[in-house]
């Protein structure tokens, strides 16, 4: 569905053209692509333009004390949420909360992004609003879609178009290592291509990825599962 939108947007078609496009052969995703060159870039206008892939640190990394060495290196936060996770222990035992129960922080976050663009749409130092919500795991799905369904209606009972809000589940293939399920609560914004949508907001099904991160160490996916990651000498 989401390549099928991104088809029409490129060919400059109307959305009930849909029917009309064709594929030839399975869609790949790009990273089993071996050459770069038969792509065609999103606002390309003919395939080569796609550079090979390079790593990027989204991260902004800065240095702690008078010397500069990788002993001093330091990262900017990129969200507010691990605070949370990591406060967990000690806000549990303070409050005497029992699950279900939410913490929510608000602070500035910062992102090396590539391209700032949109006005504040996009920028690279921002304030954030996250909020975590801790359940059993049994109930986590039930909550979960909960949590979905809730935020979306907190956008329309503001009295926004609903003509320009849509609530976009996640295919498996765009999910992070983390998630279990997500979705975005996305709007038309003036900025956008005819068709497409700006993300107002995220809801994501976490599951214990972070708590266990924080307890156990590093966590890798091997199948369905979630593992902590092996070093050389166990």
């Amino acid at each position: 569905e989401e390549i099928t939108r991104r088809a029409l947007v490129y060919f400059k078609l109307k959305a009930k053209y849909a029917d009309k496009l064709a594929w030839h052969g399975d869609v790949i995703d790009l990273t089993s692509v071996s050459e770069t060159g038969q792509v065609l870039a999103p606002d390309a206008k003919e395939p080569g333009t796609l550079t090979e892939p390079r790593e990027f640190n989204l991260m902004f990394e800065t240095h702690i004390g008078a010397m500069r060495s990788d002993d001093s290196k330091a990262f900017l936060r990129p969200e507010t949420a691990q605070g949370m996770f990591v406060n967990f222990r000690n806000v549990v035992d303070s409050s005497r909360v029992k699950v279900p129960f939410g913490i929510a922080q608000q602070g500035k976050s910062f992102r090396n992004e590539i391209t700032p663009r949109n006005f504040t749409f996009r920028t690279r130092e921002f304030e954030q609003m996250e909020m975590e919500f801790f359940c059993h795991p049994s109930e986590s799905r039930q909550w979960y879609q909960f949590w979905r369904d809730r935020r979306f209606q907190w956008y329309v009972d503001l009295g926004i178009d609903q003509k320009r809000l849509i609530l976009r589940d996640h295919e498996q293939g765009e999910l992070s290592h983390y998630s279990v399920g997500t979705a975005d609560v996305e709007y038309a914004f003036p900025f956008c291509e005819e068709g497409e949508y700006g993300e107002l907001e995220g809801i994501a099904h976490r599951g214990d990825f972070d708590l266990r991160s924080h307890m156990e160490g590093k966590l890798v996916r091997e199948g369905d599962q979630l593992v902590v990651e092996q070093g050389e000498d166990g």
